[in-house]
């Protein structure tokens, strides 16, 4: 119930607001002065007529400022053949123009009440279900204007095909008496404004309404589409699809990422295992200088103890021999040499642990390699 009463003030709103565009249509055209001039130019009227351009313009704007109640009368002064005139000196143009103002006055009329009309309708329309609204809004005008296309369609092929005849049919509808029904000899009225140009103002009126109907239509249309449970079904696979694409999008950038940082982490931490091996290198390195300069030192000192000794021992030999060749020489013997053969055994014996002390420093000076390793 509630969706064919939203639906239905839906249809009845849409119906108005083609009546409103049509209408409104109406006035933009007759009130575009440059396509009216243009229709003078193309129709030869000024030549037909001896009147300018300007003077029909100016005195078409007369006649629209009536009919639009803008102005009190029709009454233009023009100049025809080099005289000054009056534009519409026949009686007959004053009293139709009349039936024509009572008649546009009261349409506009009607159409500002029908805005605020419809406007409530569709208001109405959007409450009843309101979340359906956009739907069955779109529902009531593609049935209102499904109407009205019709009915233009005929309509407009009817004037196509003849458009005296929808001409004279559209005066018998709209007007009570014959007054529309002018003498070509002695009005200036219908001779400015032949069939001609309302054939091109119609034309005009419905390319303009048409225009905005199926853009409404095709709005409606859109919103039909995307209200529809089909619609949203795609739409939400799709967002669905699109949010993994945009997680698994995530997760292999975060795995990149990780990568980067995990491939980073080691690069250092071998830089740093690097460095500290190069560190620990050179200290080993500046202990095995400091040890080799140790033992050189040691060896040196040794040496150097072993000289001290040996001239200790040569010293202390020659006292020895000098003192016994003045023993001899008080007691008149031989100096004894036995002493003497011996210090040098002696010294031999000493000088054996020496010399292998001696020697296995000599070995140890060969482990001073930088790189730690043995000679031989």
């Amino acid at each position: 119930m509630r969706k064919f009463l939203s639906v239905g003030m839906a249809t009845l709103a849409s119906i108005l607001l083609i009546l409103i565009l049509v209408f409104t249509s109406i006035g933009l055209v007759i009130n575009d002065e440059t396509f009216i001039n243009n229709e003078f130019t193309k129709l030869a009227i000024s030549s037909k007529m001896g009147i300018s351009n300007s003077d029909l313009v100016n005195s078409y704007n007369r006649l629209v400022d009536y009919m639009e109640g803008d102005a009190d009368d029709i009454n233009v002064e023009v100049t025809i053949d080099g005289e000054k005139t009056q534009m519409f000196d026949y009686p007959q143009e004053a009293e139709h123009m009349s039936d024509v103002r009572q008649i546009y006055m009261t349409i506009a009329s009607y159409r500002d009440v029908g805005v605020l009309v419809m406007l409530i309708l569709f208001l109405f329309a959007a409450v009843i279900h309101f979340r359906m609204a956009p739907q069955y809004l779109a529902q009531g005008y593609l049935s209102g204007s499904f109407v009205f296309l019709l009915i233009f369609g005929f309509l407009g092929t009817w004037a196509a095909l003849d458009f005296s005849n929808f001409w004279t049919f559209f005066h018998e509808m709209l007007f009570w008496n014959d007054l529309w029904l002018f003498d070509g000899t002695q009005s200036r009225m219908i001779n400015m404004l032949p069939e001609d140009i309302f054939a091109d103002i119609i034309a005009r009126v419905g390319l303009y309404a048409g225009a905005v109907i199926l853009a409404l239509i095709v709005l409606c249309i859109f919103a039909l589409v995307i209200s529809s449970d089909s619609y949203k079904r795609r739409r939400a696979v799709a967002f669905v699809r699109k949010k993994a694409r945009l997680d698994a999008a995530a997760s292999r950038k975060k795995a990149r990422d990780d990568a980067k940082r995990s491939l980073e982490e080691a690069k250092r931490t071998l830089e740093e295992e690097k460095r500290l091996a190069e560190k620990r290198a050179r200290i080993a390195a500046a202990k095995a200088r400091r040890q080799v300069e140790a033992e050189a030192a040691a060896e040196q000192e040794e040496q150097e103890r072993l000289r001290e000794e040996k001239r200790a021992r040569k010293k202390a030999a020659a006292q020895a021999s000098a003192a016994d060749a003045q023993k001899s020489a008080r007691t008149g013997q031989a100096p004894r040499t036995k002493t003497t053969k011996a210090a040098p055994q002696k010294r031999s014996a000493q000088a054996e642990p020496a010399a292998r002390t001696t020697g296995s420093r000599k070995k140890k000076e060969n482990i001073h390699d930088e790189t730690g390793f043995l000679d031989d």
